[in-house]
């Protein structure tokens, strides 16, 4: 893995972290009151630390499985940890969804081309992929720091449910 793969990593992993202090302090400083972003952006920044410290750079294929696995669990503990507490979903959980829906897609792909394909050269979608992973998780970021739907992704929803 290059130099600045790993020094971005660590950006990321540092902003998952500190989206949860924010919203920690402010939980306890009654500046903002939602649970919903306290919930996920902590179970965020664990995932993501465990994720990131977890494994090893061994620069195989497989690693884009246990990705995938994290980002399931990821989904599966934020949604009930919500469940449990009877806390609705806040702006920032729906992109946290969304976000590694996509991810774990493109893990999904990762790991097909370079497994199954046996494809070993860098190629447009492996760019694809280095693209998209980092901008959704900074937006991810974004959106567990602000909570705002700056995409317009509620839009989306709401134009399903009218259907």
């Amino acid at each position: 893995m290059s130099s600045f793969a790993l020094h971005f990593d660590t950006i990321i992993l540092i902003g998952m972290g500190l989206s949860f202090l924010l919203n920690l302090f402010f939980y306890v400083s009654n500046i903002n009151k939602q649970v919903s972003l306290l919930i996920t952006s902590g179970v965020m920044a664990v995932s993501y630390f465990t994720s990131n410290h977890l494994f090893l750079m061994d620069n195989t294929s497989w690693v884009y499985l246990d990705w995938i696995m994290y980002d399931i669990v990821t989904i599966l503990i934020i949604y009930a940890f919500h469940k449990v507490k009877s806390v609705e979903f806040s702006t920032a959980a729906y992109y946290v969804f969304f976000g590694l829906t996509i991810n774990t897609l493109l893990f999904a792909g990762m790991l097909f081309d370079t497994i199954a394909l046996d494809e070993k050269e860098p190629w447009f979608f492996w760019y694809l992929y280095t693209f998209t992973v980092n901008t959704v998780d900074i937006i991810m970021i974004s959106v567990l720091i602000l909570n705002r739907d700056f995409l317009l992704l509620k839009r989306l929803k709401f134009l399903y449910k009218n259907e």
